[in-house]
């Protein structure tokens, strides 16, 4: 029904049925469903939250990349909180996505000057002082809410973060 980017881990929804499947593109084309994800940034956000409304297109040059795109680009707006600081040098945010674009929280971020940890395509170089490398790009899809395609109820879905992305936040130490 829906995707996650390359070595993104979290929740995701699968159709049972004809009448499911539709009921669920149906809502994910007209933005309904709610999707929150965990991404470990490089450096601190001065801000507690924010958000980022920066419409995303295919970057002019490196057709595999997405960029924030003033001409030619679809609206893509992220809401994010920041969750804790770590003594190395990155931050745990919690990113709400309104619109689904490609590669949206990893360009919006970038666009913040906070790429993900391990997400060189957007920007992500690891410090001479780092005594840990990431095992992928740093972000878990955590929440997926939608409405059950046959009683319309709200229902909500919740992946637990997997075992490297735990491994390295246990890693880092909280300011």
């Amino acid at each position: 029904v829906h995707r996650l980017d390359k070595d993104t881990s979290g929740v995701m929804v699968v159709a049972k049925s004809e009448r499911a499947h539709r009921s669920l593109v149906d809502q994910f084309s007209e933005r309904k469903p709610g999707k929150v994800y965990l991404a470990l940034v490089a450096g601190h956000p001065k801000k507690k939250k924010g958000e980022i409304a920066l419409p995303i297109g295919r970057h002019p040059k490196v057709r595999v990349k997405m960029a924030v795109a003033e001409k030619g680009g679809k609206p893509a707006h992220t809401d994010w909180e920041l969750l804790t600081r770590f003594r190395e040098g990155f931050a745990l945010v919690e990113c709400s996505i309104r619109t689904g674009r490609t590669h949206q929280i990893r360009v919006h971020m970038s666009s913040l000057n906070h790429p993900l940890a391990g997400d060189a395509t957007y920007g992500y170089k690891p410090s001479k002082n780092d005594d840990f490398s990431f095992p992928r790009v740093m972000l878990h899809a955590k929440t997926l809410r939608i409405l059950h395609p046959g009683t319309e109820k709200e229902l909500s879905f919740e992946a637990p973060l997997p075992e490297d992305y735990q491994v390295v936040l246990d890693g880092l130490n909280p300011l």
